[in-house]
């Protein structure tokens, strides 16, 4: 399927997700480029962009349920699912303290074929995580889906593990469209 890049880029940039500094990737990395697209769910046009764009992706896939990778996936997840008429899940970051003690929340037995959402993919370990777990309650998870993927080695890693990782776009094609287009809007 080809994805049609620009809408989707126009949406980050416009939203402000698209950071210039010194930061500190979750995965521990430092990184001058941060791509922070939890302020794109305060842009509903935009954010109703990249939602629609992960829809089309998904809407072909052979899968039963969506899973959203805390924090940054959940909204993005959420809205996929419940657009394709699709259950809904996520994993906790951490077992919950109280109550049934839950690490997967939502109803996993209606969950066979899994397709795991989240925003950004940097080395793939928080997707990797929530595998881990959903495997463990015996779902099938051959693709991942991100907004960007960093291209700092998610692919691979998730590859070696058994799932293809899909991106809308990928951090060099940002900074691509940047050099072009967005210095000249600032």
């Amino acid at each position: 399927m080809d994805i049609d890049k620009k809408p989707i880029i126009e949406a980050i940039y416009a939203s402000g997700c698209l950071k210039f500094g010194k930061f500190i990737l979750s995965s521990g990395r430092e990184s001058n480029v941060y791509i922070d697209l939890r302020l794109l769910y305060s842009h509903p046009d935009n954010f109703k962009k990249i939602v629609y764009s992960l829809v089309n992706v998904v809407k072909v896939k052979d899968i039963d349920c969506i899973c959203g990778v805390p924090t940054g996936g959940l909204p993005l997840s959420s809205v996929v699912a419940f657009l394709l008429g699709k259950p809904f899940i996520y994993v906790r970051k951490k077992e919950k303290s109280y109550g049934r003690r839950k690490r997967i929340e939502g109803d996993v037995s209606l969950c066979k074929d899994v397709l795991v959402i989240d925003d950004v993919a940097t080395t793939g370990n928080s997707i990797k995580d929530a595998v881990l777990f959903l495997r463990d309650e015996g779902c099938l998870i051959k693709e991942a889906l991100v907004v960007v993927d960093r291209e700092e080695g998610a692919m691979e890693n998730l590859l070696n593990f058994g799932v293809n990782l899909i991106s809308l776009v990928t951090l060099n094609d940002i900074l691509d469209w940047w050099k072009m287009y967005g210095k000249s809007k600032k």
